[in-house]
C-alpha cells in the first residue's frame, strides 16, 4: 500500500466507484481466457493452423493495456488476430469457405508450457507490437494500431490478407452485427448467456462460455468497512455489460447504486474509457463531487484525471501487484497503490486517523 500524492481528495471522498475487471472481478478466466479462445479459434478456421499462445500473450496484452485505449478486450483480440496475419507466411491465404457451429472449444482453451507461442511467427508477432508499443510510450487505441499494422503489413506484403481478415471480422460492431463482436460475446457469456442477455440462439459456437469461471474479489466486510466513511454511497464504472457484470456480483449487488452505476458496454462510444463521461454521469447520481475511483489499467487513470479537469474531485486508487505497472501508475500521477482492492478501507483508514 502506497500514498504518493492526493491525500486530500482521498480524504474528502464522500463516495467510491470501482472498476470491475481486474480490480473487484478476476478475469483471468474469463475474458483472458475468452482473448485466447478468439484468436486460437479464428486462425485455426481461418488458415488452418494449430496456434498454442504463451507468456508472450500475456506480454503483448499488458502492453495494449498500458497505453491506456484498450479497455475493450474484444478490441485487443481483435488487434492480436491482425497482428498474427500479417505474420503469417505470404504464401497463405483464407482457406474458410463457411463457418460451421464449432462445439468442440475446450480443444482452444489448453494453456501452452513456456513462454514463447507457436508457430514461430505467432511469437515474432507478439514480440513485434509490444516492442512497437513499448518504444513509442503513447497513447494507442485500436484504431491507431491499425494504422501501425497497415505500415507493417505492407512492408511484408500482407496488406491485402489484412483487408480481407478486417471485411471478414466486421470489427468494431455491435453484437449481432459484426461477426467478431458476436463470436466474442458467444465465447465470454455463453449459450445460455446469449440466450438469456440477448435472446439469441448461439451461431458460432455451443458452449459453456468462460464468464463462468469470475472470482469476485472484493469481500462483504470490505464494502461494509467502506460504507462508515462514504456517506453517498459506491457505485461501478465499468467496461462491462450490465447483465453479466450482476451475474458475477450477485453475492455483494445489495452494496451498490445500481442506479448510479454505468456499464460502458451497453452504452455509445462515448462513454467508453478513457473519456470521463461514464464517470462524471456516476458521480452525478450519488450526488457528489468528490470521490475515490479504484480500477487497475491505464484507461481508469487517464479517465479519472479526464474528469478532474471537468470539475470532479477524484483520488485515482491503482489496484496492481504487477511492479512495471505499478511503477507506471506512481509516474503518471496515480494518488495511491494498493495490491488487492480489499485494502480500501485500510487505506482510507490511516490517512483519516
Amino acid at each position: 500500500m502506497r500514498i504518493l500524492a492526493g491525500i486530500e481528495r482521498i480524504l474528502n471522498a464522500e463516495a467510491a466507484i470501482f472498476d470491475c475487471d481486474g480490480t473487484i472481478i478476476d478475469t483471468s478466466g474469463s475474458y483472458e481466457l475468452a482473448m485466447r479462445v478468439s484468436i486460437a479459434l479464428m486462425i485455426d478456421k481461418l488458415f488452418n493452423i494449430e496456434v498454442r499462445l504463451g507468456k508472450d500473450f500475456e506480454d503483448v496484452l499488458a502492453s495494449l493495456r498500458m497505453t491506456g485505449g484498450f479497455n475493450n478486450d474484444s478490441d485487443s483480440a481483435s488487434a492480436l488476430i491482425q497482428t498474427i496475419c500479417i505474420f503469417l507466411p505470404s504464401t497463405l491465404d483464407i482457406k474458410l469457405k463457411k463457418w460451421d457451429t464449432v462445439k468442440d472449444v475446450d480443444k482452444y482453451t489448453k494453456p501452452i508450457e513456456g513462454s514463447e507461442s507457436y508457430p514461430e511467427y505467432v511469437h515474432e508477432a507478439f514480440k513485434w507490437l509490444s516492442n512497437e508499443l513499448k518504444t513509442k510510450k503513447e497513447y494507442f487505441d485500436l484504431n491507431k494500431v491499425e494504422k501501425l499494422l497497415d505500415v507493417k503489413a505492407s512492408s511484408l506484403k500482407t496488406h491485402h490478407r489484412l483487408s480481407k481478415i478486417r471485411s471478414m471480422l466486421g470489427y468494431p460492431g455491435n453484437f449481432g452485427e459484426s461477426f467478431f463482436a458476436t463470436l466474442f460475446d458467444e465465447i465470454f457469456l455463453g449459450s445460455e448467456g446469449v440466450e438469456k442477455k440477448y435472446s439469441w440462439k448461439p451461431r458460432y459456437v455451443l458452449y459453456k462460455g468462460t464468464l463462468e469461471n469470475e472470482i469476485l474479489l472484493i469481500s462483504e466486510e470490505s464494502i461494509r468497512r467502506l460504507a462508515r466513511y462514504l456517506p453517498k454511497g459506491i457505485a461501478i464504472v465499468t467496461g462491462r455489460g450490465r447483465w453479466e457484470t450482476e451475474k458475477t456480483l450477485s453475492r455483494v449487488l445489495k452494496y451498490f447504486n445500481m442506479e448510479a452505476s454505468i456499464f460502458t458496454a451497453d452504452k455509445g462510444l462515448e462513454y467508453e474509457k478513457p473519456r470521463p463521461k461514464a464517470l462524471i454521469e456516476s458521480a452525478k447520481s450519488l450526488g457528489t463531487k468528490k470521490l475515490i475511483y479504484a480500477g487497475n489499467s491505464m484507461e481508469d487513470l487517464l479517465m479519472s484525471q479526464a474528469a478532474c479537469r471537468e470539475g470532479l474531485e477524484v483520488g485515482f486508487v491503482a489496484v496492481s501487484n504487477n511492479e512495471d505497472l505499478s511503477r507506471e501508475f506512481e509516474v503518471r500521477g496515480a494518488d495511491a497503490i494498493i495490491e488487492d482492492i480489499n485494502q480500501l478501507p485500510s487505506l482510507i483508514e490511516n490517512i483519516r486517523v
